[in-house]
């Protein structure tokens, strides 16, 4: 291709062609290989332009809606999804807070008035007669010494 082609090339496939000067023309005249050349670039040229899409294609209505509601029916749903539906959240508020005060009432009701002491017991062990040890209620480090001996010294 020479240079009179090469130059303007670009301006006539894009369909400009009152913007080409005259010796574009006069070189297509003389020269038959670049007649030919430029008849195959035109024919790409027009098939790149119809496997060319619009730019300004925009989705049909309802596109977006659609594919939202296919995403949510492909989504598997868990035990857990009912716990973030309004009204069973409402229920379970309110039966929660019907059990608080449920056991709340139970534990005032049933508790006793005051605090009241276990009695004490006293096991002796002793390798003797009851009466070799005997225990007073007073004095209960005394009592502690006594328990610590017998089993200190205690022989079957």
């Amino acid at each position: 291709m020479h240079e009179p082609i090469k130059g303007n090339l670009e301006v006539y496939l894009n369909g400009c062609r009152d913007k080409i000067p005259q010796e574009f023309h006069a070189h297509l005249k003389e020269c038959e290989a670049c007649a030919n050349e430029l008849k195959l670039l035109e024919k790409h040229s027009e098939m790149l332009r119809a496997l060319r899409q619009n730019e300004d294609m925009d989705p049909r209505a309802g596109f977006y809606a659609r594919v939202i509601e296919r995403i949510e029916d492909q989504r598997q749903s868990s035990i857990w999804t009912v716990f973030l539906e309004p009204r069973f959240g409402r229920r379970l508020a309110v039966a929660s807070a019907a059990l608080v005060l449920l056991l709340a009432t139970y534990l005032v009701t049933t508790e006793p008035g005051g605090v009241q002491l276990a009695p004490q017991s006293q096991v002796v062990l002793t390798n003797g007669p009851a009466t070799d040890v005997a225990l007073q209620q007073d004095d209960s480090e005394q009592q502690r010494d006594a328990v610590l001996v017998n089993l200190a010294s205690y022989h079957e």
